[in-house]
């Protein structure tokens, strides 16, 4: 298990529960099977890109703020500061 993949788990997991999901329900309708849904979420199995485009269209949020903050760029948020 890799600090990522339990990162990850961890964030998404709080995005499920902050959207009032259960991971039941975020299983059916993004098609994948609650034993792996539960396993990548606990960072037991290593989670892929096709995983993260799947919940995050289930959950209705952006691949991205699914990302744990090591993977954000901080040049994206530095732009912010230079559109005044």
């Amino acid at each position: 298990m890799s600090n990522v993949n339990i990162d990850f788990g961890h964030k998404a997991e709080r995005i499920i529960h902050d959207k009032g999901m259960t991971k039941r329900a975020v299983s059916e309708k993004s098609g994948i099977p609650y034993s792996s849904l539960n396993s990548i979420l606990k960072g037991y199995r290593a989670v892929t890109l096709e995983f993260i485009i799947a919940l995050a269209e289930a959950v209705g949020v952006l691949p991205s703020e699914l990302l744990p903050e090591q993977f954000v760029a901080k040049a994206l948020a530095s732009k912010e500061g230079e559109a005044k």
